[in-house]
């Protein structure tokens, strides 16, 4: 048969193509490798792969031999003046003795090591609903100096254009409330009242540690905090309704400490409710129940 060449992108290729062309097996031909594949760089310079095939020639006009069985060891032939020689017997297998089984013994139980278990902590109370002690008319007065002053330097060093704040004691709730007026009110209020809040509690917190006694801290600006105690405190009275109504306790939606702490004292003396808190974080809620008759 001639040589054959055929081409393709790999060797590969154009080996299966002249093997298809020829029609024999792969361990019947010898393959030349004429030239390798090449990509090239971005299209340019590709090569394509070039071999010859050649048919395998084992002798002149001669097929390829077929492979051959594999050949076998030669057998001696018998000795002719040995005898066969008899077979061999081997001992039968004696039977084993029977082994007396034992009953399952139950294992013994480890012994358990009892620990003494410590006392655990008491856990403070996280939500104070009552003031320590009661203010007088001059310690309410003095606080209230004491923390407009506060809340004025604050609101400077906050860079808040021309603040005015005015302050009166809440006997009822015990607290500071302060009103602030600005032309930047707008800013102290913030999302959902964020800035008022952060502003009283670090007000609170300065004024607490220099008058030796905790003192609960309200800054308003343009009505915020009293348009939502007001809305609060309507919810808090139709739930109390609805629990005396109904005989079953009515959970509102979970809001702050100063929240919780203003429908305490608003419905503390309600002959048919009581109030209570539960829950953890910001998810702290206000239970009200109806009083057992």
């Amino acid at each position: 048969m001639a040589p054959i060449e055929a081409e393709g992108r790999t060797v590969k290729e154009a080996v299966d193509a002249a093997l298809s062309q020829s029609g024999l097996r792969r361990d019947q031909v010898e393959i030349t490798v004429i030239q390798e594949g090449s990509t090239g760089f971005m299209g340019l310079g590709v090569k394509p792969a070039k071999i010859r095939l050649t048919e395998k020639r084992w002798g002149p006009d001669s097929p390829a031999p077929a492979p051959s069985a594999p050949a076998r060891a030669p057998q001696r032939p018998p000795l002719r003046n040995s005898a066969p020689r008899p077979p061999e017997r081997r001992p039968e297998p004696r039977p084993e003795p029977r082994r007396q089984e034992r009953p399952p013994q139950p294992r013994p139980e480890p012994r358990r090591q009892e620990r003494a278990r410590a006392p655990e902590p008491a856990r403070p109370p996280r939500e104070r609903a009552e003031p320590s002690r009661s203010f007088t008319a001059a310690e309410g007065a003095e606080a209230c100096e004491k923390a407009r002053k506060l809340v004025v330097e604050l609101l400077q060093l906050m860079a808040i254009a021309a603040p005015t704040a005015t302050a009166s004691w809440d006997a009822d709730l015990e607290r500071v409330k302060i009103s602030v007026e600005s032309q930047d009110a707008s800013l102290l209020v913030g999302r959902d009242g964020r800035v008022l809040e952060s502003l009283q509690f670090l007000a609170a917190l300065m004024l607490s540690r220099g008058n030796g006694a905790p003192v609960a801290i309200q800054v308003d600006a343009l009505s915020y905090w009293e348009k939502r105690e007001q809305t609060v405190l309507d919810e808090a009275r139709r739930a109390a309704q609805t629990a005396k109504e109904t005989g079953k306790p009515v959970r509102m939606e979970p809001m702050d400490a100063a929240m919780r702490r203003l429908i305490h004292r608003t419905l503390r003396a309600s002959p048919d409710v009581t109030t209570a808190s539960e829950g953890e974080g910001a998810w702290r809620k206000l239970v009200i129940r109806p009083k057992a008759r």
